[in-house]
């Protein structure tokens, strides 16, 4: 068997292993190479799993690093979430005009706004009159162009909202939710609000990115924990990656929450539940953190929670360069 053959079946193995037993294992293909100086396809095969086996295989007696590479899992499988559902984004339809739409089923409407993700228009209806009666004329309006139109219902302002009587429509590519409120600000209002419908590729590679993000955290977690188990100096790398995945792991656990939430919520009116309404998001969406009482005066913010991972990551990075195994620190002395 050629050394370019021998070479391409020790990368199965860890750099680690290659290191240390490179030679070993060279000489463990020889010996299995059959008459014609091959090893067969099973002998193949069993060195391949036995080099991946290796590459999964956590440091012995370790309880920090397998709790570091426990959370590297986590947060893989956060960061592959988020890659796929952003992926499932592109596959959202375009939203309607909100203003050819507010003209067709508002009373005397304002310009309407649309973006990429969010739409939104106003229209006043006359003082005094019934915000149950403006709401049902623009449910009917909205019935009679094909939109599902859900039951009026009320809200009290017991949930932080304005009292208002609301409803949900939708067609095949957009939710909206009405508004009639009796007194904003001293005039009654109606305000649409439409998001993108969730498209059917959007779970698929919600899940497949997940599974993805399962098996890269999880071997990045296990190559570092062995790499500063080796280093020279293994106290400052190790704190440098605690703080790093200390850092991370709030905006993950903030964006599976979100995500969790705009999956698996039957009734979003009045929210935009969207996890990457502004683009790729990795941290919990400002719905999330109202719902937790986390919104206005707490001491992180939304944008707080994208920037914590940069950081988190670029600890990580100098954490794992800190961290060159002895016998590489030897060839350099």
């Amino acid at each position: 068997m050629s050394v370019n053959g021998h070479r391409t079946l020790l990368a199965a193995y860890p750099a680690r292993l290659r290191r240390k037993h490179g030679a070993e294992l060279i000489q463990t293909m020889v010996e299995m190479a059959g008459p014609d100086g091959r090893p067969t396809r099973t002998e193949k095969g069993r060195l391949v799993l036995d080099g991946l086996r290796e590459r999964f295989r956590p440091p012995a007696r370790r309880p920090l690093a397998l709790a570091a590479a426990v959370l590297a899992l986590f947060i893989g499988a956060a960061m592959g979430a988020a890659a796929g559902s952003w992926a499932g984004t592109l596959g959202y339809a375009g939203l309607p005009d909100a203003g050819a739409l507010a003209h067709r089923v508002l009373p005397s409407p304002d310009n309407g706004q649309t973006s990429e993700f969010y739409l939104q228009a106003d229209s006043p209806f006359p003082t005094g009159a019934d915000a149950r009666q403006a709401a049902e004329q623009t449910r009917r309006k909205l019935a009679a162009e094909g939109w599902q139109t859900g039951p009026l219902r009320a809200g009290d302002g017991s949930d932080g909202v304005l009292a208002n009587v609301h409803f949900a429509a939708e067609n095949a590519d957009t939710r909206l939710d009405v508004y009639a409120y009796p007194d904003t600000g001293g005039h009654p209002m109606l305000t649409i609000a439409g998001w993108p419908k969730r498209p059917a590729s959007y779970l698929p590679l919600t899940i497949a990115g997940t599974l993805l993000g399962l098996v890269a955290g999880w071997l990045t977690g296990v190559a570092l924990s062995h790499r500063i188990r080796a280093a020279g100096r293994p106290r400052r790398s190790a704190i440098l990656t605690a703080a790093g995945l200390v850092l991370i792991v709030p905006s993950a656990a903030g964006f599976v929450a979100s995500l969790l939430r705009y999956l698996t919520v039957a009734d979003p009116a009045g929210t935009g539940e969207l996890v990457h309404s502004h683009g790729f998001a990795f941290g919990p969406t400002v719905d999330l953190m109202r719902g937790l009482d986390l919104g206005e005066g707490w001491f992180l913010t939304p944008s707080d929670f994208q920037q914590l991972p940069i950081w988190g990551f670029a600890l990580i990075a100098v954490g794992a360069l800190l961290a060159r195994p002895r016998d590489e620190r030897a060839a350099v002395a």
